[in-house]
């Protein structure tokens, strides 16, 4: 299990830096915590979450051309 602390100034720059993740496999986890730095969250990702969205990227395919013979 991997974890990762996001620490941001104010709401929105944590919400856009969280946003960034989530497509990597990261989960939140908790809830958001307020401190004298800012804001923070935690996230949690598994190794084999990270595994399955490196599959599931579109493969780029070659369009085919066929040539029509009349």
């Amino acid at each position: 299990m991997e974890y990762n602390i996001i620490v941001a100034p104010n709401l929105e720059t944590l919400a856009t830096e969280v946003a960034v993740l989530f497509p990597q496999g990261w989960k939140l986890k908790g809830g958001i915590i307020e401190h004298h730095n800012g804001f923070s969250q935690q996230l949690v990702r598994k190794p084999m979450d990270r595994l399955k969205k490196n599959k599931q990227e579109p493969v780029v395919s070659k369009q085919r051309r066929t040539k029509w013979i009349e």
